[in-house]
C-alpha cells in the first residue's frame, strides 16, 4: 500500500486494535482480585487467565494462516467481533464459571486481532519504516497501558469491574469500521487445504495439559492415574500435532520455519516474554490488594510501570534495530528483564509498593528491549506469503508460555496456601472484608499468600535467567543480513 490517506486510515484502525489489546493486557488484570472477592473461587484464579491464553494461544497460527490464505481484512474483522462479544458477555457474567467460559470467548478472538494487526503493518510499511512503526505502536501502548491500570482501578472501584470489559466494544467498533473502508489488499484466489486435524489436536494437548494442571493436581494429585492419563494424552497430541505439520499440504504451522536461526531463537524468546509478562499482569495485582492491603486503584498503579517500561525499550529499539543488529537489545533486554524478576523476588509484607513498581519498570525496559527484535527478526525473515503464519508464530509462541506458566505458578500458590492456611483466602483480597476479618485470621492469610506469591516470583525469575541465556544464542549481525529479499526491496 502507498503512502496517502488510506494508508493512515488503515493505520488509525490498528492502532485502535493496539490500544485495545493493551486496555485488555492491563485493565482486566487490576480488576481480577476484586472479581475473585466478589464472586469467589481464588483457587480457580488462574482459569480465567488460562482460559483466555488458551485459546488466544491454540488459534493463533491458525487466524496466522487464514490471514495469508483469505486476507488481513476479512479475518480480523471476524476475530475484532469475536473479541467484543466476549468481552460484552464476561461483564455480563454472574458466576466465576461463566466468566472462565466467556473469557475463553474473548481469547478466541484475540488469538487473530494482535497477530493480523502486526502481520498488516508488516505488509503496508516497508523494512525501514517498521522500526519506526513500532515506536509508533510502542507509543500507543505506552499511552494505552497508563490509562489501563488506572482506569481498571478507578472504574472497579467507583462504577463496577464489569465496567472493565465493556470497555474494549467502543474501539473494536470503530477499528473493525476503518479497517474495513480502507483497507484494499489484492489476495490470490486458490484452493485451500485448511490444517483441521493440526488444530484440533494442539488445542487438545493444550488443554490437556492445563487441565492436568489447574484441576487434576489439586483434585487428585500429581500421582493418580486420571492426572498421568491427561499429561500423558497432552503429549500424544503433541506428537500428532507435529505428525501432522510434516504431511499437511498447508500445515498451519509450517515447521521449516523453525530452521532459520533467528525464527528459532524468536519462538524461545517469546516464551520467555509470555512467562514473565502474564505471570506479572496475574500475580502483581494479587500481591497488592492481598499482601499490601490495597486496592484496586493501588494495584492498577503498581503495575504501571512496567507498561510505562515496555514501549521506552521498544520504541528505543525499534528505532536502532535495522542499523544495529537486533541481538545487543536482546541481550539487554533479557538483563533488564532478570534485574527485575530478581527484584521482585525478593518483596515481603513490609516492603512496601515502591520495591515492587521499580522491579515493574525494570521489566517492562527488559520485555520491551527484547520483544521488538524478536517480532521485527521473524517478520523480516520470510516472504509476503507467509508473513501471517511467521508473525502469528511469535504470538503463539508468547502466549502458550503465558498460560502454562500462569497454569504453573497457580498450582504452586494454591498448594501453598492450602498447606499453610485453612480460612479462605478470597477475603484479604477485598478491602471491605479484609476489616471483618480478626487480626490473628488476617495476619495468618497474609503470610500465607506472602510467602506463595514469594516462591511464584523467584520461578518467574528463574524464568528470566532462561531467556538470558536464550538471547546469547540469537545470530549477530545487521538486520539486513538476516531479511529474506522480498522484504529488503518493496
Amino acid at each position: 500500500m502507498k503512502p496517502g490517506r488510506e494508508r493512515r486510515f488503515v493505520t488509525a484502525a490498528l492502532v485502535l486494535g493496539m490500544f485495545l489489546a493493551a486496555l485488555e493486557a492491563t485493565a482486566v488484570g487490576t480488576a481480577m482480585p476484586t472479581v475473585v472477592a466478589e464472586l469467589g473461587g481464588v483457587s480457580r484464579y488462574s482459569w480465567v487467565f488460562s482460559a483466555y491464553l488458551l485459546t488466544s494461544t491454540t488459534t493463533v497460527p491458525m487466524f496466522g494462516k487464514l490471514a495469508d490464505l483469505y486476507g488481513r481484512r476479512r479475518i480480523y474483522l471476524v476475530s475484532v467481533t469475536l473479541f467484543m462479544l466476549g468481552s460484552a458477555l464476561s461483564g455480563t457474567a454472574t458466576s466465576f464459571t461463566q466468566l472462565i467460559v466467556y473469557r475463553a470467548l474473548q481469547g478466541l478472538g484475540a488469538g487473530g486481532v494482535q497477530p493480523v494487526t502486526i502481520t498488516v503493518v508488516g505488509d503496508i510499511y516497508t523494512l525501514e519504516e517498521r522500526g519506526r512503526m513500532q515506536g509508533l505502536f510502542s507509543g500507543v501502548w505506552a499511552v494505552s497501558s497508563l490509562v489501563g491500570p488506572a482506569a481498571g482501578g478507578f472504574i472497579t472501584d467507583l462504577l463496577s469491574w464489569r465496567w472493565v470489559f465493556y470497555l474494549n466494544v467502543p474501539f473494536g467498533l470503530v477499528s473493525a469500521f476503518l479497517l474495513a473502508a480502507f483497507l484494499r489488499e489484492e489476495t490470490e484466489r486458490h484452493e485451500h487445504s485448511l490444517d483441521v486435524a493440526g488444530t484440533l489436536s494442539l488445542t487438545a494437548a493444550v488443554t490437556l495439559l492445563l487441565l492436568a494442571l489447574l484441576e487434576g493436581s489439586e483434585l487428585w494429585g500429581w500421582t493418580d492415574l486420571r492426572t498421568l492419563a491427561m499429561i500423558a494424552g497432552s503429549g500424544v497430541g503433541l506428537l500428532y500435532f507435529l505428525a501432522q505439520e510434516r504431511r499437511a499440504p498447508e500445515p498451519m504451522l509450517p515447521l521449516e520455519l523453525f530452521r532459520v536461526p533467528v525464527i528459532a531463537v524468536s519462538s524461545l524468546g517469546s516464551v520467555v516474554i509470555g512467562t514473565t509478562m502474564f505471570c506479572a499482569s496475574a500475580f502483581v495485582p494479587m500481591f497488592t490488594q492481598g499482601v499490601l492491603g490495597g486496592t484496586a486503584i493501588d494495584a492498577g498503579m503498581t503495575l504501571a510501570p512496567m507498561s510505562i517500561g515496555w514501549p521506552i525499550a521498544s520504541t528505543l529499539s525499534g528505532w536502532m534495530a535495522v542499523r544495529w543488529g537486533y541481538r545487543p537489545f536482546a541481550i539487554v533486554g533479557a538483563a533488564f528483564a532478570t534485574g527485575g524478576s530478581l527484584l521482585l523476588s525478593t518483596a515481603h509484607v513490609g516492603s512496601g509498593r515502591g520495591l515492587v513498581m521499580a522491579a515493574m519498570f525494570l521489566v517492562g525496559l527488559g520485555l520491551g528491549f527484547m520483544a521488538t527484535p524478536y517480532l521485527l527478526a521473524v517478520q523480516n525473515a520470510v516472504p509476503r506469503r507467509r508473513r501471517g503464519v511467521a508473525t502469528s508464530s511469535v504470538q503463539f509462541f508468547r502466549t502458550i508460555g503465558g498460560a502454562v506458566a500462569v497454569a504453573v505458578l497457580g498450582t504452586v500458590l494454591n498448594a501453598h496456601l492450602a498447606s499453610r492456611t485453612s480460612a479462605d483466602p478470597n477475603a484479604i483480597l477485598s478491602p471491605i472484608q479484609r476489616t471483618r476479618l480478626p487480626a490473628e485470621t488476617l495476619s495468618g492469610l497474609v503470610s500465607a499468600l506472602d510467602g506463595g506469591l514469594h516462591s511464584v516470583y523467584l520461578i518467574m525469575a528463574g524464568m528470566a535467567v532462561l531467556g538470558l541465556v536464550v538471547a546469547l544464542f540469537f545470530p549477530g549481525g545487521g538486520a539486513e543480513e538476516h531479511a529474506h529479499e522480498e522484504a529488503r526491496v518493496r
